[in-house]
């Protein structure tokens, strides 16, 4: 897992850039990660390469997600019974977040049996939530966002709305117990108003995870599709903007919202971009956003102008 997850952030930081000199950039990484990120860029350009017919070859050996008996997603190759359901540890899914191979639209059933496994660790229960969780805390909520089928509304479902969790995992030495009114129970763990974890030892992917679960909230993207607005708390952000939001594909986005609901957004990618698809709840646009052009959308979807960048 520790090599999957190191070479995840080679990956998004390409998917972001689309940086070709990235190889050339990163000198201190040993010798066989680099061989292996040029593999990836060569994967990029070329599709009849030994190499892919290899994985193609690799894939179908792999073993597939699986769904334990009780709907939720196997931690391991056998369905165990679960010693700690509370643990922290989210490495299951990881195909969720960060990684692209859990989606609705691939395999809503296995989206259904992450939902469970999120709600199985103790998400409904602030009193056993580290700020480990925040990254599938974002996502779960992304999900409720964007495909509201899959569970209740967001406001009404187990969790509440993401900033109250904020509100919820502060550092603290007592704090009400979820579903038992009056009870005190201790809680160590979370984050404190500066954004940093109070679980002790310090714990980076806290800071950097609830960062992220922020960013996703306001923009989501692929390589492809980019989503606005997909898991805005609107009782508690009715209004605002967002300005330098980066984009996979090499696309910056500014977003304007008013009472929930989304009022502008302008795109724009200095360079070459892959995306072709624009979301908005369940509006969908196809878009061409070429290098060097500012466009202005509003909440249709609809380009109202476009000008050279840096005008």
């Amino acid at each position: 897992m520790g090599g999957a997850w190191l070479c995840t952030h080679l990956w998004e930081h390409y998917q972001f850039s689309l940086d070709k000199d990235l190889e050339a950039t990163y000198k201190p990484i040993p010798q066989h990660l680099r061989s292996m990120l040029s593999q990836l860029l060569t994967i990029l350009e070329k599709s009849d390469t030994d190499l892919v017919e290899k994985i193609k070859k690799a894939l179908p050996r792999l073993p597939p997600i699986q769904i334990a008996r009780d709907n939720t997603i196997m931690e391991w190759a056998l369905d165990f019974q679960d010693p700690e359901v509370h643990h922290r540890h989210l490495s299951h899914l990881f195909g969720l977040y960060p990684g692209h191979t859990i989606t609705l639209e691939n395999n809503p059933d296995v989206c259904g049996a992450v939902s469970n496994s999120l709600y199985k660790r103790g998400l409904h229960n602030f009193t056993k939530l580290h700020a480990f969780y925040i990254p599938g805390i974002s996502l779960y909520h992304c999900i409720q966002r964007r495909w509201p089928r899959m569970v209740n509304n967001m406001e009404d479902g187990p969790l509440g709305t993401s900033y109250e969790q904020r509100e919820c995992i502060q550092n603290g030495p007592e704090v009400d117990h979820f579903g038992s009114p009056g009870e005190k129970v201790q809680f160590e763990g979370g984050l404190y108003n500066n954004l940093w974890t109070a679980h002790p030892p310090f714990q980076i992917d806290a800071n950097f995870g609830f960062t992220a679960a922020i960013a996703e909230m306001l923009v989501q993207s692929t390589q492809n599709d980019l989503y606005l607005l997909p898991a805005l708390p609107r009782d508690k952000w009715p209004r605002g903007c967002a300005k330098g939001l980066r984009a996979r594909g090499d696309v910056t986005v500014n977003i304007c919202w008013d009472e929930g609901e989304l009022q502008e957004a302008m795109l724009w990618s200095k360079n070459r971009n892959s995306v072709t698809r624009l979301h908005y709840g369940e509006r969908v646009t196809s878009v061409r956003v070429r290098c060097g052009t500012v466009y202005r959308f509003n909440r249709g979807l609809q380009c109202l102008e476009a000008w050279p960048l840096g005008k």
